[in-house]
């Protein structure tokens, strides 16, 4: 199928792909340079001058989180997360193609039912005083970055199953950078 007419079929996916790539590359990105940032700063303070960023724990957690959150539904698109394939070289392609359709509903049910908690958490987050430790980083706008993680991870899997259902799963290649 050549191009144009590849993109015709699927221009809901490639704007998936698009939103998914661009909020781990930029979202996940920057946090990773954070990271790093606040790690390379953090041990050159506590060894040459015996003085560490205090809370830098605390901070790094945190960014760790919203790196994760941000950069799950890529990974999931790009094939990045491990999968077990013991029983798919003993089974029919119909069959396994049933099998991963079945797999990604139980995800996205899962899923949806996780980034509802996330969310009511956060919306509770504040009456509870949940924090971090030692800087008292309020906990509720991580729940919501969590929750729309996970929705994007849904999302992901949301788009896929017609793939498979129309037995499409040469469409379900990474996205070209």
């Amino acid at each position: 199928m050549s191009e144009p007419a590849k993109h015709l079929t699927r221009p809901s996916l490639d704007r998936l792909d698009r939103v998914v790539r661009a909020t781990a590359l930029w979202g996940g990105g920057l946090m990773l340079v954070g990271l790093m940032g606040l790690t390379v700063v953090d041990v050159v303070l506590r060894y040459l001058f015996n003085s560490p960023i205090y809370g830098a724990r605390d901070v790094a957690k945190l960014v760790l989180l919203v790196m994760v959150a941000l950069s799950v539904a890529y990974s999931a698109r790009t094939g990045g997360q491990i999968s077990i394939e013991v029983f798919s070289s003993m089974m029919g392609a119909r069959l396994l193609r049933w099998i991963e359709v079945f797999v990604r509903c139980v995800a996205i049910g899962m899923l949806t039912v996780l980034t509802w908690r996330l969310w009511y958490s956060g919306q509770n987050a504040g009456k509870f005083g949940e924090a971090s430790m030692a800087l008292q980083i309020p906990y509720r706008p991580f729940y919501f970055i969590l929750a729309v993680g996970m929705l994007l991870y849904a999302a992901v899997l949301i788009a896929e199953v017609p793939l498979y259902l129309r037995n499409r799963t040469t469409d379900l290649a990474p996205p070209s950078v």
